[in-house]
């Protein structure tokens, strides 16, 4: 039994023992990723502290981005995790780690000049465990979209006069979206497969195979392997100013004999089915997946993609009839009609817009046939078709 005097003896001790966790726990890194991509680097530090007192500063000559962890501190292993990432093709030249006498983690990027940086702190969501997301935005970067439009505007130029001669039809721009990308790996197989990899590759078939055609030209809301929020997806395909929008996914259950193809459209009247509201709650959560956090202007623009239309929905859901019909030819179908839900990536205001669930990356059989090349040119073609039938019975003006 502990008498007063001792109790009061021994303060200063239970003092520095209650204190000494609090100013010396490792700042434990679980993994690190970067994702390069047209407009930002995004770096992904997934980390085991659930709370982190955090400060960030943009420093000048040299030109570095200071990030600050307090009461912290950084082991050899999780520095060397750090230190060695892979830097190419990023605005990042180096990465510097200091542990401070007062306890805190100093993280120094040294950067091209002008970067600024987007920090976002994301909480433990699916597999990943809490991140500090960080997004480097280079001062001038190049886009896809725009290299895509000012070569469209420099052939439309050179043949203007040719067109309006020969009674030439404008392209038709279709928006082919691979669904997930970069620190969202989508659904992922038994053995290991990435619905991010396999849509990626699909879409990059399907775009080859509608060029054949001269009257097309396709825009990918991706062509690597990086993160766009869906808002971003909506956006980057009315700037193209696509006809149609069709985005491709890998489905999952956690039962493994779950199997076949599915296509959704938005629904303006709820879910058709549990399983369409499950399967757009699923989607949705992509963005926070990816290491999106919603900002008051996103909340606006939001607002504005709600307002699809009611044509919008009708001409989505007879293209996705046909997509389906020519899907069937090549795969098993889950679900035999078009179903519909609240799915953000499908609030397109203007053009019929369908997502398509390829086929269960989560059943054995078909993840093996999704690896194929064979069986991703065959999605392609049906893809295609259906598309095609749908462009050329439509009423709508191209």
């Amino acid at each position: 039994m502990i008498n007063r005097r001792n109790f009061v003896l021994h303060l200063p001790l239970l003092y520095f023992l209650y204190f000494l966790p609090r100013v010396t726990r490792g700042f434990e890194i679980a993994a690190v990723r970067i994702w390069p991509n047209e407009e930002y680097t995004r770096l992904a530090i997934e980390h085991l502290e659930e709370k982190m007192k955090i400060q960030y500063s943009n420093e000048k000559n040299p030109d570095r981005i200071v990030i600050k962890l307090f009461n912290m501190k950084i082991t050899k292993k999780n520095f060397n995790k750090l230190a060695n990432t892979n830097l190419e093709n990023t605005p990042i030249k180096k990465i510097s780690i200091l542990n401070s006498p007062t306890n805190e983690v100093k993280i120094i990027f040294h950067t091209n000049p002008l970067t600024r940086a987007r920090i976002s702190s994301i909480p433990a969501i699916a597999h990943y465990r809490d991140r500090l997301v960080i997004d480097f935005i280079p001062a001038k970067k190049e886009d896809e979209l725009l290299s895509f439009l000012e070569n469209y505007e420099k052939e439309k130029e050179l043949n203007k006069r040719a067109e309006q001669q020969k009674g030439i039809k404008k392209p038709i721009i279709i928006a082919i979206d691979p669904g997930h990308g970069g620190e969202d790996p989508g659904a992922i197989g038994k053995k290991g497969t990435k619905e991010k990899d396999v849509v990626l590759k699909i879409a990059k078939r399907l775009k080859r195979r509608i060029e054949k055609n001269p009257r097309f030209k396709v825009f990918l809301t991706r062509n690597g392997d990086y993160f766009i929020s869906l808002r971003s997806r909506i956006k980057k395909a009315k700037r193209a100013g696509a006809s149609i929008f069709v985005s491709i996914h890998a489905d999952a259950w956690i039962r493994p004999d779950a199997r076949g193809a599915s296509v959704y459209i938005l629904s303006d009247k709820g879910a058709s089915s549990e399983a369409a509201r499950w399967m757009a709650k699923k989607e949705n959560l992509s963005d926070l997946v990816g290491g999106e956090i919603m900002t008051k202007n996103d909340e606006i623009a939001k607002t504005i993609f709600n307002m699809s239309t009611s044509a919008q929905i009708k001409n989505s859901s007879i293209l996705g009839k046909k997509v389906l019909e020519e899907l069937s030819t090549v795969s098993h179908i889950h679900k035999k009609t078009v179903e519909g839900a609240g799915f953000a990536v499908l609030k397109n205001p203007d053009i019929p817009s369908i997502l398509v669930e390829t086929a269960f990356i989560s059943n054995p059989q078909e993840e093996n046939r999704l690896r194929n090349g064979l069986h991703q040119e065959k999605i392609a073609s049906a893809l295609n078709n259906g598309i095609l039938t749908f462009i050329k019975n439509s009423k709508l003006r191209f």
